[in-house]
């Protein structure tokens, strides 16, 4: 739940003006079951959902087909992640009570959630618009048009939610509203839509105000790593640095373990313009994309594969940057977020010179399990594997999105190539059998 910082989020009303409301609703039933809804309504206020079931099913037994009371036992339901049991009940109130908007929203959500999206849907467009701003409509609803593959009319109902804050500065959750954001700026970015520039400003006022907790934290580095993968629109590459910039300047991730997303993000745009840019070679974007994925020293649990392959493509440097310094030089100049993560690697070899180095690096493979071949055959298999590195093309391989991480692939390997690993082996009979 969203906190209220300074006037500018209302997130519910207080209990005082919650049970005040009760009680205007609840004069309208009837009185065998108008002191039970009253404390069910109190147990929905303070998420006592068992209790809350307990008293409707009470509730039923003195007054079977009360619309007002299947409805509450469907949403309860919901609350309590049993949307299947929530279906039978909420359609009998519908067909009791057609008008009641709250009913038709909780039978759309109950659909939603077991992945039913047409029959949500059709439920949702009877709503649309409700007459009183709903907490869950938009979201919901975005998600169910955005999974048939409606994505402008996802984007257009998402959206409402959005334009709903920026008008009111009104929510009931800070996480549904930021999810309506996210989902928002990516079909902006998909869609090309000219209001991506306005949604973004919009989003920054929202983390502006919105109280930056570790659970929000945690939401918006999540965010940046969603929203990454709508990187190949190229036009979408100015707002997400826009957006990665604020949150640097803000200081929002600060003292955070999500901090790291930050130069993993300005890294996943370089990633796509190191790709597109004929100043670098193949040979440098395969370096480049090996030495971000490769697991900084005493990570835990680091990926031993993408450890050898950052090896194997260091050995490769140590001969390719010989005549090749310039392109070095421009990656420094024109990508310092990729260059400084292979800046430890310059500095070794500067100190050791390309013989030491690639010495050393062999002196590192011949500790890999995978290695059993004798010093010299490694070293001729690095060379032919290098040999072939140096003739391949780029070819439109782009990143590829983890959970809060950001990975970019390598050149595809095919079969009869030399293991990248330097074994001297063929790929298929080397790293390639997993």
């Amino acid at each position: 739940m969203a906190e209220q910082r300074e006037g500018m989020i209302t997130v519910r009303s207080d209990l005082g003006n919650y049970m005040e409301e009760i009680d205007q609703y609840t004069a309208q039933l009837p009185l065998t079951i108008r002191e039970q809804m009253r404390q069910a309504l109190y147990r929905e206020y303070e998420s006592d959902y068992a209790a809350q079931e307990s008293l409707c099913r009470e509730m039923l037994e003195a007054a079977p087909g009360n619309a007002d009371v299947l409805e509450m036992l469907g949403r309860c339901l919901i609350a309590q992640g049993r949307p299947a049991e929530a279906v039978p009940y909420l359609t009998e109130a519908h067909s009791a009570n057609p008008d009641e908007q709250n009913t038709a929203i909780s039978l759309g959500q109950a659909y939603q959630m077991l992945q039913e999206y047409k029959k949500a849907v059709q439920v949702f467009a009877e709503v649309d618009p409700p007459t009183e701003h709903h907490p869950f409509f938009y979201s919901a609803y975005g998600e169910c048009l955005e999974n048939l593959g409606q994505r402008e009319k996802a984007r257009e109902t998402f959206r409402k939610e959005v334009t709903h804050w920026e008008e009111t500065r009104q929510i009931i959750s800070a996480d549904i509203l930021d999810g309506c954001f996210v989902r928002t700026l990516y079909l902006d970015a998909l869609l090309g839509a000219v209001e991506l520039t306005v949604d973004l400003g919009v989003y920054k006022r929202f983390l502006s105000k919105v109280t930056m907790d570790a659970k929000m934290q945690k939401r918006l580095a999540q965010n940046i790593s969603y929203l990454s993968t709508a990187l190949p629109v190229r036009t979408f590459r100015i707002p997400f640095r826009s957006l990665i910039r604020e949150v640097e300047e803000q200081g929002y991730l600060l003292d955070s373990e999500q901090y790291f997303i930050i130069e993993n993000a300005y890294r996943s745009v370089e990633s796509y313009e190191y790709h597109e840019d004929n100043a670098v070679s193949a040979m440098m974007e395969s370096f480049l994309s090996a030495e971000s994925r490769a697991p900084m020293a005493g990570a835990v649990d680091a990926d031993p594969n993408e450890k050898l392959t950052a090896l194997s493509y260091e050995w490769y440097m140590t001969r390719y940057i010989e005549n090749h310094g310039e392109e070095m030089l421009y990656v420094s100049e024109k990508y310092p977020h990729t260059y400084i993560r292979a800046v430890t690697f310059l500095d070794q070899l500067q100190t050791l010179g390309a013989e030491g180095m690639r010495n050393a690096i062999l002196d590192k493979l011949e500790t890999f399990d995978e290695i059993k071949v004798p010093r010299d055959a490694l070293e001729a298999g690095m060379e032919e594997a290098y040999q072939k590195a140096l003739r391949r093309k780029k070819e439109p391989v782009y990143l590829t999105e983890g959970s809060v991480t950001y990975k970019r692939t390598g050149k595809k390997i095919l079969p009869n190539d030399p293991c990248p690993c330097g074994s001297g082996k063929k790929y298929k009979k080397c790293h390639g059998r997993k």
